[in-house]
């Protein structure tokens, strides 16, 4: 070829050449153009293994057209076009010139992500209980590779990795919480597996902020480091999405819970069989509506699924009525009560259920009418001490028990008053409503204490 004239070689041959050159470039820059967030653009939801195969197959490949490009027969290629003082030549040495840097930056990158592999696997292979002590590792390899490969480290590229990695995480989290069961096993277990699920991802992100905090002794003591500046909402929008899904989630399996027993409650008093065909009617109501969720075929865990918030929503509407209805029936059953003693045991069958801001708010007021019950209480108590006083000084001795010596006797009796005022005192320390917090509370905490005070003198 050098000995040829240009004018002597066929126009067809320098033709094919040029083509040939131009076939190439539009290839190479095909291949050069791929990015590895070509499927999160998509809309799909790729693990980290997806990370190292796009980037050692991208190092195959442009190690494939690298040696393509340095055969024989393409150096002779090149040489005619510079014979020839072709304008293609340096589209040919600028197209040389992008495979062998993208092939170094491919090659690099490859190399530093292989040791997360490993933590992958181990990631992969644990029962989701272990999973949480695996973050932190996890993510100080990450850090690594930040630190010491430069050309993986932009913000574009490790958010990629990074959510990828929320990817890896939500998908062992619902073969955990395996969606199908979640609905229809005991609530308690599948509780206890959302706060497991729930735990583990907020401490990845716990993490993340944690090795985002300290990068810097990731980096040599003399080098400039490279901080995260990007932000950690763009990390964590589908895991968000994926915790907000769960706490939906957790508040159902709650009102499951505090309505189940609706099963079992009943009433005394006048109206008390009354009131307890109504709750039972509720409760079957209830799991009607619940079977909405225990009998979906639809994936409830994908916070994309938008058929389980329009279920969610018109369930939520009519758990509302429930509460409304629940609420008034408290009330009567409330009014009813012949005493303190009764309407402490029916604070203690309603249970959690007088926690549901709906029924809280109606039967609010009730609590402050058992203040004035123990206020009463308190008076009667009273009203005996004096008695008891009056009778003591006047005899000279009071014995309450026969049988029973004059102190001993008035031992017994002060401890018997006690006990009467300590019963219902307890009662209310243990209810969550925050009526001793009020003004009223506060009144009869103090004559509380002041009658106790005078039965420990007694």
């Amino acid at each position: 070829i050098q000995e040829m004239r240009p004018n002597a070689i066929d126009k067809s041959v320098i033709y094919a050449i040029e083509s040939a050159v131009i076939k190439w470039s539009h290839q190479v820059q095909v291949v050069l153009k791929r990015e590895s967030s070509q499927p999160l653009l998509q809309g799909e939801n790729p693990t980290p293994k997806v990370e190292l195969e796009f980037w050692k197959r991208r190092y195959e490949d442009l190690e494939y057209i690298h040696n393509q490009l340095r055969t024989i027969q393409v150096r002779g290629m090149a040489g005619l076009l510079d014979k020839l003082h072709s304008s293609y030549l340096s589209a040919f040495k600028a197209m040389f010139r992008d495979v062998i840097a993208a092939l170094k930056e491919a090659q690099d990158i490859h190399v530093h992500l292989l040791p997360l592999h490993r933590h992958l696997e181990v990631l992969e292979s644990v029962e989701f209980p272990q999973v949480k002590s695996k973050l932190r590792p996890l993510l100080h390899v990450v850090c690594l590779i930040w630190a010491t490969c430069k050309c993986y480290r932009s913000p574009g590229r490790l958010t990629v990795l990074l959510q990828e990695i929320c990817n890896l995480l939500i998908q062992q989290a619902s073969n955990y919480l395996s969606p199908e069961d979640l609905l229809r096993i005991e609530v308690e277990e599948s509780q206890r597996k959302l706060q497991v699920v729930s735990d583990t991802l907020s401490s990845f992100k716990q993490e993340f902020q944690d090795r985002r905090e300290n990068l810097h002794t990731y980096f040599k003591e003399n080098e400039e480091v490279k901080e995260w500046d990007f932000q950690s909402s763009l990390v964590f929008v589908r895991l968000d999405g994926f915790l907000g899904r769960l706490y939906v989630v957790a508040d159902l399996l709650k009102t499951a819970l505090d309505f189940h027993k609706l099963g079992k409650l009943e009433f005394s008093g006048i109206r008390g069989n009354s009131l307890g065909q109504q709750v039972q009617q509720m409760y079957e109501e209830f799991q009607e509506m619940y079977k909405v969720f225990s009998e979906c075929s639809y994936d409830f865990l994908d916070p994309s699924n938008m058929e389980f918030e329009n279920d969610i929503s018109e369930f939520n509407q009519r758990v509302e009525d429930l509460d409304r209805r629940l609420g008034t029936i408290f009330i009567q059953a409330f009014d009813d009560t012949p005493g303190l003693e009764h309407a402490f045991k029916l604070l203690n069958i309603a249970g959690n259920l007088l926690e549901r801001p709906l029924v809280a708010r109606d039967v609010s007021d009730k609590y402050f009418v058992l203040i004035g019950m123990f206020s009463e209480e308190l008076d009667v108590v009273r009203t005996i001490y004096s008695q008891h006083i009056q009778e003591e000084a006047e005899l000279g001795f009071f014995p309450v028990h026969k049988n029973m010596p004059a102190v001993a006797g008035g031992l017994r009796w002060a401890q018997e008053l006690r006990q009467r005022i300590q019963g219902p005192f307890g009662n209310f320390k243990r209810i969550t409503h925050r009526c001793m917090e009020s003004a009223e509370g506060k009144r009869i905490i103090q004559k509380y204490e002041d009658m106790l005070s005078l039965l420990e003198k007694a």
